[in-house]
Order: structure tokens, then C-alpha cells, then sequence
């Protein structure tokens, strides 16, 4: 896991293609230990992740904000249809992030 700390970002990037039970346990708990940053999460590397995950992830969001940027299709196709985008802030890159514009929105628009 890759760790930059920048004025009051703290973004964290997994390496592995797969965030299973065992990465997020790891992953959170690095989250944990920086409480005065924002957090940001990289998930370029990332390619699958496991139920765990998203229900860490949405626990987590209760307790802090989080910002996750990078998101395979596959990933944010999942995020959508669990509607983790209603919860957490996703961004297409660092510096949307950084800034906190362009968020990611799936609105679900209907026509009456």
C-alpha cells in the first residue's frame, strides 16, 4: 500500500488487483491511524473488491468522509447499482478530489 501525505490530504493507494477481506481489514486500519487528513482512497490498481469492502466502506463513511477516485468501470458500475455513490464521494481523479468538484453522480432520473 502507497501512503502520500500532503498538507491535509492523506490518499492511500492499494497495490493489489483485489481488495478482499484481508486488504480492506489493512486498508482501514491504515485509515484509522490518519484522523486529522482527509482521506482519499486510489483504486487504480484495484480491479475487483469483495462484499467486505463495501460494507466497511459504508460504515466508514458514517464515521468520516471519504473521496474515492480512479475506479475501474467494473467497480463503479457495482458502487452505482449499491448506490455507495449516495454515501460517498467519488471523483474521477486526484485533483477533482483535491479541489472536491466533479463528483460522480448517478442521478436516476425518471420520466413521468
Amino acid at each position: 500500500m502507497e501512503i502520500q501525505i500532503t498538507d491535509k490530504f492523506c490518499i492511500l493507494t492499494p497495490l493489489t488487483p483485489r481488495l478482499d477481506e484481508r486488504e480492506t481489514s489493512r486498508l482501514f486500519d491504515d485509515i484509522r491511524q490518519h484522523k486529522d487528513y482527509e482521506i482519499g482512497l486510489d483504486l487504480s490498481f484495484v480491479q475487483d473488491c469483495t462484499i467486505e469492502f463495501l460494507d466497511e466502506l459504508r460504515a466508514f463513511s458514517k464515521e468520516r468522509s471519504v473521496g474515492i477516485f480512479n475506479i475501474a468501470s467494473d467497480i463503479f458500475t457495482i458502487f452505482n447499482f449499491m448506490q455507495v455513490d449516495k454515501q460517498i464521494n467519488l471523483f474521477v481523479n486526484e485533483s477533482d478530489f483535491k479541489l472536491n468538484k466533479h463528483r460522480l453522480l448517478n442521478r436516476r432520473f425518471n420520466l413521468v
